[in-house]
């Protein structure tokens, strides 16, 4: 059992609920370094801090009864999550444009510690998952069976303005990742946000490419023309059968309430039934994380 973090007495016996079926395949991790604070598009007020996004996700957890979250960060915010709670998927994400040394990757993948690489996030450092730098890694994730999530779509209004200079919308189409399908053919990719704006060809690489999934992301809750993408999104896979690759995905960021808002939207859709939501929330991660099903 790995060391836990001491938690708030009221953390400890607050009721909670059993480990259920839900597994969140899009959350982030922080540390207080790296931990930043703003109000969402939705007007969602963020965590105070690292710690309090850290036990706020824990509850949002427990209420929903989430048995594994597949969280996204920097080493040391992996280190500091996967020891508060075991339900934490260690998952790593390229912050920063230069990635950690392709044998230490290596050596953190043996030894359980990266269990998922993404969110890549290529397209804010003006690349793809084409790009030469990824190749190493994608190599080792295909020989070790280790699934690539990957941002797909757009991000936050003005962000190539401010601290993503390189980031352009062109570059999350699903469309300019179909060389590494094509290059590792057993390796599981899945597109954060379902391609978003892009979420046509997202169907149509699905279609073509059987290792191919999607997370929905921020589809479920930022904003109302997201949720447009995810209701047309999920009524095309639906209709052309490929509605078992999709993932539920809150992607929490700083907002804690979007776990419980995405889900609460999800199970809204009348258009779902209960069976495909239940796949969607738990049954098709857990296939993609090669825990069965």
């Amino acid at each position: 059992m790995k060391n836990r973090i001491l938690l708030p007495i009221y953390l400890i016996f607050c009721p909670v609920l059993a480990y259920g079926q839900v597994i969140d395949m899009h959350l982030h991790a922080y540390t207080e370094q790296d931990f930043w604070v703003a109000t969402a598009r939705n007007g969602f007020a963020p965590a105070e801090s690292a710690r309090d996004l850290l036990e706020q996700t824990i509850r949002k957890m427990d209420e929903h009864a989430i048995e594994f979250a597949v969280v996204s960060g920097n080493l040391e915010s992996l280190a500091y999550y996967t020891q508060a709670d075991d339900r934490f998927v260690p998952s790593y994400q390229d912050y920063d444009a230069d990635l950690i040394p392709v044998d230490s990757f290596l050596t953190l993948v043996r030894n359980g510690d990266i269990q998922v690489f993404g969110e890549v996030m290529a397209v804010y450092h003006g690349q793809t998952l084409n790009d030469e730098k990824y190749q190493p890694y994608l190599k080792i994730c295909e020989e070790y069976n280790i699934p690539v999530a990957y941002h797909t779509g757009g991000t936050f209004p003005g962000a190539n303005a401010s601290i993503w200079k390189k980031f352009r919308l062109s570059l999350g189409d699903p469309l300019l990742i179909e060389d590494v399908l094509v290059r590792y053919p057993k390796l599981k990719v899945s597109l954060m946000h379902a391609g978003s704006n892009f979420y046509a060809n997202t169907l149509r690489m699905m279609d073509q490419y059987p290792q191919l999934y999607a997370d929905l992301g921020v589809l479920l809750w930022l904003h109302p023309v997201e949720r447009d993408y995810a209701v047309k999104f999920l009524e095309l896979v639906k209709a052309y059968g490929v509605l078992d690759r999709v993932m539920f995905g809150s992607d929490q960021m700083i907002w804690p309430d979007a776990i419980t808002e995405s889900i609460e939207y999800l199970e809204s859709l009348a258009f779902l039934t209960e069976s495909e939501k239940q796949d969607i929330l738990y049954h098709n991660a857990k296939r993609f994380l090669n825990m069965g099903e």
